[in-house]
């Protein structure tokens, strides 16, 4: 089975992160799946994981001043920051593959691991930490990752820092004391916390980052491999579009998805205490 590739300039990262969750979600309701890689870049902003709470993970004024949009992802995971420096890659499977995995571990493993064999050809020296799921340079990070599986799908992306802005990176995720509490749901006071680490970039490590065109042939090529199949340039279908455009509308559009409910002195007091 071919891959396809959806390498596109769509740079709003609420409607691209609706292009991620429409590519589980149509390809969950096939019957016949498209193992699909996409490659995709943002302006800066901060992305949350689902079950995170803003108030925890962003600075809301270095954003709002800086005008860094505050958005979440449909998957798990720990928050990160985007911007045009920072390459995102998403890979969605079908799990009746030999080479597709039935477990998150698995899967890192499996694709996040041989995509550090691919850098690694190209001169970059990254290893895949199998604990945090993650490449490292020198044992500092540089991506961030999170999957879904479901209904026969599995689900993967990461971000890659290859030139991001790390001084805008460290104050954006850098949440002060005494900002509005916002809980992602007003019945759940849990908030999951990212696990803190130290970041670098391609760049910062290595003086100066190979290309970016070479940077994601070096991943397509590693897929191939793995995989022992062709990736070939593709696009998304009109029900992905669809999907993505309904999910862009009542879902990532929305303050109440991206940042959640601001709650009462008294509720956040409370929560505090529980979260404690």
């Amino acid at each position: 089975m071919t891959w396809r590739l959806i390498d596109e300039s769509e740079t709003n990262i609420f409607r691209s992160l609706a292009v991620e969750e429409a590519l589980a979600r149509v390809n969950a309701e096939r019957e016949k799946k498209i193992n699909t890689i996409r490659f995709w870049r943002s302006p800066p902003a901060v992305v949350l994981g689902r079950f995170q709470c803003a108030h925890k993970e962003a600075n809301f004024d270095f954003c709002d001043d800086n005008h860094i949009p505050i958005a979440r992802r449909f998957t798990g995971g720990g928050t990160v920051y985007h911007d045009l420096g920072n390459l995102n890659f998403s890979l969605c499977m079908d799990q009746s593959c030999c080479f597709v995995p039935r477990t998150l571990p698995e899967l890192y493993w499996n694709f996040i691991g041989g995509i550090a064999s691919g850098l690694r050809e190209i001169g970059i020296p990254v290893n895949f930490d199998a604990h945090r799921s993650c490449l490292r340079i020198g044992g500092k990070k540089i991506t961030g990752t999170a999957g879904w599986i479901k209904r026969g799908v599995s689900f993967i992306h990461g971000t890659l820092l290859i030139d991001a802005d790390l001084e805008r990176l460290s104050w954006s995720l850098s949440a002060p004391p005494g900002q509005t509490v916002y809980l992602r749901d007003p019945k759940n006071t849990r908030c999951m916390e990212s696990k803190r680490d130290v970041v670098t970039t391609i760049s910062c490590e290595l003086g100066e980052a190979p290309p970016l065109p070479e940077i994601k042939d070096v991943i397509i090529r590693a897929l191939e491999r793995i995989s022992e199949s062709e990736v070939r340039p593709g696009r998304l279908t009109d029900r992905e579009r669809e999907v993505a455009e309904i999910l862009y509308r009542e879902r990532y559009s929305r303050p109440e998805w991206n940042l959640g409910y601001p709650v009462s002195h008294e509720i956040a007091t409370k929560q505090m205490e529980i979260t404690q």
